[in-house]
């Protein structure tokens, strides 16, 4: 008998690949959040299409407060598991100026935030301000040194209860600001790069330029990062990216690109997700009934089952069919509730094979597809009832 353990297996392989070949996430201040209020800024991340938000939990002038970013991930995570929440700390930029990095204290208050904020997000964000702009040689070998060892600590830290870490960079020469940019690499999952052409004044297609730099130095840990006042630029610059084949797009930043409504259309298309209420995709435990498992798995059955048939032996593939038939027009009665898409879809094969036949205009290639088509509903019926067993 087909093993039912073999339809979360498919499915598994299956979505190895993300259904969404492209990210796209948003930073957002806690204070703009709490402002809106969690309810109305999630029905709002959920309905634009974000796969990804970033929530401010330590900033430049403001101490550590995770309540924000817990009542998002709770919201969020009831609603689509799949969309991640990232907590985005600050590093040592203050109101004032910049603290040391090699300070004991300000260390500790920054791995006290990665602690606070663990329970409560899938990743954590450091911000461009983990740096230490300064002339001096001598300070800038002590702070390199300290940034990356500090990094290191917060990356043990995370990755020890699952949780990634991104560190954000400014599309510039690092060593200036103390940066060992290689050495963060092994540490860190991503990079995100501020490729924001309102800071630097580029041109739209500046982005795609730094996402191609960055890709051939560090490849598959880049994001890139965006922030553009001009809305038709900024959706221009997301499109840009999109088709460059950036998988990890950021905006930079909520309460900006909420007010453009031709990027959250683009984010939309991006993503593919108009309301956040897409299908979620996880395997069939404990006797649960899993729809996309068993499309997959019919998918699977189908496809390479009529392939090998349609060859092998053309007589069982067209028995099959007609089988198929029978039994989709019982489907239709039985899972009309639970099953209203598929049913349509059922509908929709059967009319086009039998309006095909009785013409007797079903050339040849056009009849392996059908009939391939055909052992699809039938191998999705069987993982039906296999997973009912």
């Amino acid at each position: 008998m087909f093993p039912r353990t073999l339809i979360p297996l498919i499915s598994a392989i299956l979505l190895a690949t993300p259904a969404c070949a492209t990210d796209v996430g948003v930073f957002a201040w806690g204070s703009t959040i709490r402002s809106e209020g969690v309810q109305k800024f999630t029905d709002d991340i959920l309905s634009t299409g974000y796969t990804e938000v970033a929530v401010l939990i330590r900033g430049v002038s403001t101490p550590t407060r995770v309540d924000t970013l817990s009542a998002v991930y709770s919201q969020i995570k009831a609603r689509n598991p799949n969309v991640k929440v990232y907590a985005w700390i600050v590093g040592f930029e203050r109101k004032d100026g910049w603290d040391k990095p090699w300070d004991p204290e300000v260390r500790r208050e920054i791995l006290d935030a990665v602690r606070s904020a663990l329970p409560y997000c899938d990743g954590i964000i450091l911000d461009d301000s983990f740096r230490y702009p300064t002339s001096n040689p001598v300070k800038r070998e002590k702070a390199m040194q300290a940034i990356t060892d500090l990094v290191r600590e917060i990356s043990e830290l995370a990755h020890s209860h699952g949780k990634a870490v991104y560190f954000c960079l400014l599309p510039e020469k690092p060593e200036p600001y103390s940066i060992d940019r290689d050495a963060i690499a092994t540490y860190v999952d991503k990079f995100i790069v501020e490729a924001y052409t309102e800071e630097y004044g580029r041109d739209d297609e500046w982005p795609v330029r730094v996402y191609n730099l960055y890709e051939r130095l560090y490849p598959g840990k880049v994001a890139i990062a965006l922030h553009e006042l001009n809305e038709s630029r900024l959706a221009h610059q997301l499109t840009l990216l999109k088709e460059a084949g950036c998988p990890d797009i950021w905006l930079f930043r909520y309460g900006e690109v909420k007010k453009m409504g031709l990027v959250r259309d683009v984010i939309r298309s991006i993503t593919g997700s108009a309301s956040g209420t897409s299908l979620q995709w996880s395997p069939v435990e404990g006797g649960q009934f899993d729809l996309a498992g068993l499309l997959l798995t019919g998918l699977v059955l189908g496809t390479f089952g009529g392939l090998v048939l349609a060859i092998v032996n053309p007589e069982l593939l067209n028995s099959l069919g007609q089988a198929a038939i029978g039994i989709a027009e019982t489907a239709q009665e039985l899972l009309q509730g639970a099953f209203e898409a598929v049913s349509g879809a059922l509908s929709g094969i059967q009319e086009k094979v039998l309006g095909a036949s009785a013409e007797g205009d079903l050339g040849p290639i056009i009849g392996i597809l059908a009939r391939v088509a055909l052992v699809f509903v039938w191998g999705w019926l069987l993982a039906t009832l296999l997973s009912i067993i």
